[in-house]
C-alpha cells in the first residue's frame, strides 16, 4: 500500500516542464516530453518515499507518522527531479 501511495505522490509532484519560467503555449507540444517527465516523477517519488521510509523506520521522532512524512518526501523529490530534468531538456 505504501508503494502505491509513493507512486501517486510522485505523479502529483510532477510539474509542467519550465512551469515557473514559461507559461504553457497554446500550440501542441510533443506528448512524449510530458510522458517522459511523468515517468521520471513517478520513479523519483517511489525512490524518495522508499528511501526515506527505510531511513526513519526505527526513529521515535516519526512514530505513527512515517508514511505521511515519506509521502511528503516523495512529493518533494518528484518536484525537484522533474524540474531539473525539465531544465536540462530545454537546452
Amino acid at each position: 500500500m505504501g508503494t502505491i501511495f509513493y507512486l501517486m505522490m510522485g505523479w502529483c509532484g510532477t510539474k509542467y516542464p519550465g512551469w515557473w519560467r514559461n507559461p504553457p503555449k497554446p500550440e501542441p507540444e510533443p506528448w512524449w516530453k510530458y510522458s517522459l517527465n511523468s515517468g521520471i516523477g513517478i520513479a523519483a517519488g517511489l525512490l524518495g518515499g522508499n528511501l526515506f521510509n527505510n531511513a526513519i523506520a526505527n526513529d521515535t521522532l516519526f512514530s505513527g507518522q512515517g508514511i505521511i512524512a515519506s509521502g511528503l518526501v516523495a512529493f518533494a523529490a518528484s518536484g525537484i527531479v522533474t524540474e531539473i530534468a525539465g531544465s536540462i531538456s530545454k537546452r
